[in-house]
């Protein structure tokens, strides 16, 4: 699944608004116990939804970073960044049976 988590008008830690758009690729883990949880999460929803709860998911770490750092840092340590949101979300969404295959900002 194709997500693309984007974030408005969110504060640095010097208070600069900016906004930041990201693509992520992610599945369903496919190991038993982890397409268990997968199957009890999401059995019987869309992809759509399930899209939705990646997406916000992504989104909520993405804010919480930014406001972490500076424009600068963000922009001149894109990959150290994104690596940063995929480290910081990869639990929460591997609780739901997710992983993050990849993690990108765009330019």
């Amino acid at each position: 699944m194709t997500c693309s988590p984007r974030c408005e008008n969110v504060e640095t830690s010097e208070g600069v608004p900016i906004t930041v758009t990201c693509i992520a690729q992610c599945k369903i883990m496919n190991e038993k116990e982890l397409l268990t949880i997968a199957c009890e999460q999401f059995l019987g929803k869309t992809v759509d939804h399930v899209k939705s709860v990646i997406l916000q998911t992504l989104e909520g770490h993405l804010r919480a970073i930014l406001g972490t750092m500076t424009v600068e840092e963000i922009y001149r340590e894109r990959d150290q960044f994104a690596s940063l949101v995929r480290e910081v979300a990869t639990p929460d969404v591997g609780r739901m049976g997710i992983e993050i295959l990849s993690f990108r900002s765009e330019e």
